[in-house]
C-alpha cells in the first residue's frame, strides 16, 4: 500500500472524504459498539481487503466506479457527520469567555486611569521641576520612571530589594525633616569609618574624602548624619598651622543640593543668620552663599530664573539639576548667551563670588579679582565636588589661638589636596561658617554670626511620614 500511496497523484476528493468520514466514525465509536466497515462490491473490492484498508489508484489507473447505493449509506451515518462536526469545533480557536473579557476591559481602564493620574501626580516625595517660569514639571519620561520603581518597590518589598528614589519639589522652600535618630556625634575617627562603611550603597564605589590619620582639632568633636538619601560628615583639622572646618556631603539625588534666600525672595531687604535659615529649610549641612545682596557683579539666578545678568568681571557657578557644579569665567558669557547657558544646560540656581579654585581636577591659580580680598589672610569658605553626588565643604576661620588664616590661593592649595574635581570660593569673613543641625560647627569670627541673603545647603529626601521606620 506504501507504494501505491507514494506514486499516487490522481486521487478522486470524493474518495478522500469518504475515506476521512470512515476514519471519523471510527474513531469516535467505542470498541465494544463499533461497527465493522462494509466491504465495497465490485470493482473497489479488488484494492480492499477484509480490514476496510481504503484503495489508493495508481498514477494512470482508470478511477473506478463509485458503488451503488454508497451516497445512501453516508447519508445514512449521522454519527460521522457528528463527529466531522466536533473535529472541526476542536480545531476552532476558543472563544473568549464574556468574564475574561471583562477582566481585560476592567484591565485597561485601570491601565488609563494610572497614566493620567501619573501625569498629574507622583509617588510621595517625588519631586516636579520647573521651569523658569515655575510652572512646568519633570518630563513624562522621568516622572514616570520614579513612579515604577517606587510602584515596584512597595509591592514586591518582601520578596526583593528595589531601592526607591526620592526626590525634591525644585520650588519648595522647606525640605524633609532630618530624623534626629540619624544625627551623631564622636571624637573617634573609628566610628566615622563605620558609618562610612554603612553608607557603602549610597557611595556605589566612589572613594571617601574623611581621612582618620588626619592632624583632627583636639577635642573637637566630628558630626555626622545618615539615612538612604544622604551621608554628611564634619570635622576640623589642621592643614599647614590653619584650622579647617570640612564637610563631607554625599547625596541620592540632585534635587537635595539647594540654595536658599532671605525669605525666599530674591531682592530681599531682610538678612537672616545663616543657622536660621538652614532652620527653616530643614537643611542637614549648610554653607554660606555669595551674598549676592551686598554687590552687583555676576550671574544670579533661583529657580531657573535669571535675577542678575552682570558676568564681565567674576567667575560664576551654576548648579544644575542633576548635581553638577558648572562654572563661567569672567567675560566668558556675552549678555545674551546667559539664558541660552542656563536653557541648555538645565541649570536650577547661580551663584557669583569666586575666582574658581579648581576646574577639571586641575589646581587653578588666580593672580587678581575685584572682590574678596585675595592676596590678603581671611576667613574664607569655598564648596567643591569630588564625584557624582558627592560634594566638599571647607572654611578656614579666625580661632581663638589666634592661628592663621588662608589667601585665596591658599585655600585652593588646601581643598585641591583633597583630591576635589571643582572647587568655587565663596564669601569669606565673618560670613563663612558651616552649618550642621542648625548651628555652626566653626568659629565664626568676632564669635557671632552676620546676617546674611542667601546660602546653599543639603537635604534628606526621606519624607516626613517614612522616617525613623
Amino acid at each position: 500500500m506504501n507504494k501505491d500511496f507514494n506514486n499516487s497523484t490522481d486521487m478522486d476528493i470524493n474518495d478522500i472524504d469518504s475515506i476521512l468520514a470512515e476514519f471519523s466514525g471510527f474513531a469516535e465509536t467505542p470498541a465494544e459498539t463499533q461497527e465493522p466497515a462494509p466491504v465495497p462490491e465490485g470493482p473497489a473490492a479488488a484494492g480492499t481487503e477484509k480490514t476496510g484498508e481504503p484503495h489508493i489508484q495508481k498514477r494512470g489507473a482508470e478511477k473506478p466506479a463509485r458503488p451503488a447505493g454508497a451516497e445512501a449509506r453516508r447519508k445514512k451515518r449521522p454519527e460521522r457527520q457528528t463527529a466531522d462536526a466536533e473535529r472541526e469545533d476542536a480545531c476552532r480557536p476558543p472563544r473568549p469567555r464574556r468574564g475574561g473579557l471583562l477582566a481585560c476591559a476592567a484591565f485597561t481602564a485601570l491601565c488609563v486611569l494610572v497614566f493620567v493620574w501619573v501625569l498629574f501626580n507622583i509617588h510621595p516625595a517625588s519631586g516636579t521641576v520647573t521651569t523658569a517660569s515655575s510652572s512646568s514639571s519633570l518630563n513624562l519620561s522621568k516622572k514616570l520612571d520614579v513612579y515604577v520603581n517606587n510602584a515596584e518597590s512597595d509591592a514586591l518589598g518582601h520578596l526583593s530589594y528595589i531601592k526607591k528614589i526620592y526626590t525634591l519639589q525644585e520650588n519648595s522652600t522647606v525640605s524633609p525633616v532630618p530624623d534626629p535618630e540619624c544625627f551623631g556625634s564622636t571624637t573617634d575617627p573609628a566610628v566615622i569609618q563605620e558609618v562610612i562603611r554603612k553608607a557603602a550603597d549610597l557611595l556605589d564605589g566612589q572613594s571617601v574624602i574623611f581621612n582618620p590619620n588626619a592632624e583632627f582639632v583636639p577635642g573637637e568633636e566630628m558630626n555626622y548624619y545618615l539615612d538612604d538619601t544622604i551621608l554628611a560628615i564634619t570635622w576640623k583639622e589642621y592643614i599647614n598651622q590653619r584650622c579647617c572646618t570640612c564637610a563631607e556631603v554625599k547625596i541620592a539625588h540632585g534635587s537635595q543640593l539647594r540654595r536658599k534666600l532671605a525669605e525666599d525672595s530674591y531682592s530681599s531687604s531682610v538678612q537672616l543668620y545663616a543657622s536660621d535659615m538652614a532652620k527653616q529649610a530643614n537643611a542637614v549641612v549648610a554653607i554660606n552663599g555669595d551674598f549676592y545682596a551686598f554687590r552687583d557683579l555676576g550671574i544670579t539666578a533661583y529657580q531657573r530664573t535669571l535675577y542678575r545678568n552682570n558676568p564681565a568681571r567674576v567667575d560664576s557657578c551654576f548648579f544644575t539639576a542633576s548635581g553638577d557644579m558648572l562654572f563661567s569665567r569672567a567675560g566668558e558669557l556675552g549678555d545674551e548667551e546667559t539664558q541660552k547657558f542656563i536653557d541648555d544646560n538645565d541649570v536650577v540656581f547661580a551663584i557669583a563670588f569666586g575666582p574658581v579654585l579648581v576646574d577639571n581636577g586641575e589646581l587653578q591659580y588666580c593672580e587678581s579679582y575685584p572682590i574678596g580680598e585675595i592676596d590678603l589672610e581671611y576667613s574664607r569658605s569655598c564648596i567643591a565636588m569630588s564625584g557624582e553626588l558627592h560634594y566638599f565643604l571647607m572654611t578656614i576661620n579666625h580661632t581663638t589661638d589666634a592661628r592663621p588664616r588662608a589667601t585665596v590661593n591658599e585655600l585652593a592649595r588646601y581643598v585641591y589636596a583633597k583630591g576635589v574635581q571643582k572647587a568655587y570660593n565663596l564669601d569669606g569673613g565673618q560670613t563663612a561658617e558651616i552649618i550642621m543641625n542648625g548651628a555652626p560647627i566653626n568659629h565664626v569670627d568676632f564669635g557671632y554670626e552676620r546676617p546674611v541673603s542667601d546660602i546653599i545647603y543639603f537635604a534628606t529626601a526621606i519624607p516626613d511620614e517614612e522616617a525613623s521606620k
